[in-house]
């Protein structure tokens, strides 16, 4: 069985975690990525854990990626990018808007050099308007886009979520769009530039709070109803033992059967307001009376949409993620298997093939850089005045 997107070559400028996301999931499908790293260190190697030199946080999204260290501001290492640029189907960046174009290395440029190129830019705000030039990280979109907001209420200090929004949002919306632009120059022969900002990808996770605001010309503050929030039977509840259960029997017949389960059966016709203090309080007094175990023993079988707040790594011995293959492990030189969560767009059967490697072999590097019409003298002169370095792992 071979990946959906095997034979895809995609060349990878980026640099913080938007792009580096977006290639791995490519890779994980199947393409080819060949990355241009600066010369010297980038954040992602170095942030912790750092286990005998490696950053974890690299390696949770570096594989399967020939790396080849190159300065862009030697002109040979331009020269070596644009060949690159000529042999590959699709490239992404996340620089600032501008930095491209001054290195050259525009989407005018590269598609005077490769008319069917897709070229991806990942940035803050998108590549042409006021806010272009501001640098920013996903906190900053979390809150200009709404999503601190929507998880307040009375003036309450906003909770910065666990998961990284905008960063993983404009990730997926990049590969999708790559794909789907790959998919269309193999129709059309046309390449495209795509233009992914991360606010307009944090916003868009806003978009039934958005509706709502915008046709009823209401704030926030005076709206009704705030989905998800704000329902007493879709919200999460205090056990005895202290630990949190989350329940959200919103169907009929889901509350139904967790009013019949929890002995309330008097609740089962009632129609549940947003905002009703009493059957919150009658909520919270009813978990409180028994720990977390006990509930899950007591909803098991019900079909009730409740559930264990979970930590990480409760998630990770989970059924579903056991029975799913949700773990495989990127084989490292120097700290051995290093377990990974699965793409959840590669099946069972996908996840068995998909092999999980951490760097580019001297072997390899050689042989991306034949490709692009280096002989070995001319390899190891780049490598002599330092315009390249080839990035495999040290033993």
């Amino acid at each position: 069985m071979s990946l959906p997107l095997a034979g895809v070559k995609i060349l990878d400028f980026t640099h913080l975690l938007p792009g580096e996301l977006c290639s791995t999931m490519l890779s994980d499908l199947g393409c080819e990525i060949v990355r241009l790293e600066s010369i010297g260190s980038r954040l992602a190697s170095q942030l912790p854990p750092i286990v005998e030199g490696e950053s974890l946080y690299y390696w949770s999204i570096h594989r399967n990626k020939k790396r080849i260290a190159v300065d862009l501001k030697n002109p040979q290492g331009l020269e070596l990018a644009r060949r690159l640029i000529q042999s590959s189907d699709a490239l992404l960046e996340n620089f600032r808007p501008g930095v491209m174009k001054r290195l050259g290395l525009s989407y005018t440029d590269a598609q005077r050099l490769n008319p069917r190129i897709i070229y991806c830019s990942i940035s803050g705000y998108g590549q042409e308007n006021s806010y272009s030039g501001r640098p920013g990280h996903d906190l900053n979109f979390l809150a200009e886009s709404g999503i601190l907001d929507a998880g307040t209420s009375n003036g309450d200090r906003p909770t910065i979520p666990g998961a990284l929004v905008s960063d993983y949002t404009s990730a997926l919306y990049a590969a999708l769009a790559v794909v789907s632009h790959l998919l269309a120059v193999g129709k059309n022969g046309q390449g495209k530039h795509i233009d992914i900002s991360m606010f307009e990808s944090a916003l868009s996770t806003q978009q039934i709070m958005a509706t709502s605001l915008m046709y009823l010309g209401l704030t926030r503050d005076k709206i009704a109803f705030r989905y998800p929030a704000e329902l007493p039977h879709y919200s999460v509840y205090q056990c005895k033992d202290g630990k949190y259960l989350a329940i959200a029997p919103l169907e009929g017949q889901f509350w139904k059967t967790f009013c019949h389960t929890t002995g309330n059966d008097e609740l089962a016709e009632m129609q549940v307001q947003p905002q009703d203090p009493e059957l919150v309080a009658r909520l919270q007094l009813l978990f409180r009376g028994k720990t977390l175990d006990e509930w899950m023993k007591q909803f098991a079988g019900t079909n009730c949409c409740v559930s264990p707040v979970n930590s990480v790594s409760e998630a990770l011995q989970s059924a579903p993620a056991k029975e799913r293959n949700i773990v495989s492990y990127l084989e490292h030189p120097k700290l051995g298997a290093i377990p990974q969560i699965a793409n959840p767009m590669l099946s069972l059967e996908e996840r068995q093939v998909a092999h999980q490697s951490v760097a580019t072999s001297d072997s390899q590097a050689v042989a991306l850089l034949n490709q692009a019409g280096y002989d070995q003298t001319a390899i190891d002169q780049l490598c002599r005045d330092g315009v390249i370095q080839f990035r495999h792992v040290q033993l």
